[in-house]
């Protein structure tokens, strides 16, 4: 069973309540006294695997070749 946020309609306090996923009960502020509803929260998504960064595409060790302009050439 997971944890659900609410959040007050009239002052905006927040409050974490566990339940099934089936129940949909009516939560009341513990300050106010007003009709609590269902908030949507942060989520942390940790990527696994390679692909998911941008160095992750790049060969190691190699870089763009550096060429030296015409008048380094010349000196």
């Amino acid at each position: 069973m997971p944890f659900y946020r609410y959040v007050c309609n009239s002052c905006g306090a927040q409050k974490t309540v566990f339940h099934s996923i089936n129940e949909n009960p009516a939560i009341t502020c513990e300050y106010c006294g007003g009709k609590m509803k269902r908030g949507i929260s942060r989520v942390g998504i940790v990527f696994k695997g390679s692909g998911f960064y941008c160095t992750d595409n790049k060969k190691n060790g190699s870089k763009p070749s550096e060429s030296k302009s015409e008048s380094e050439k010349v000196a």
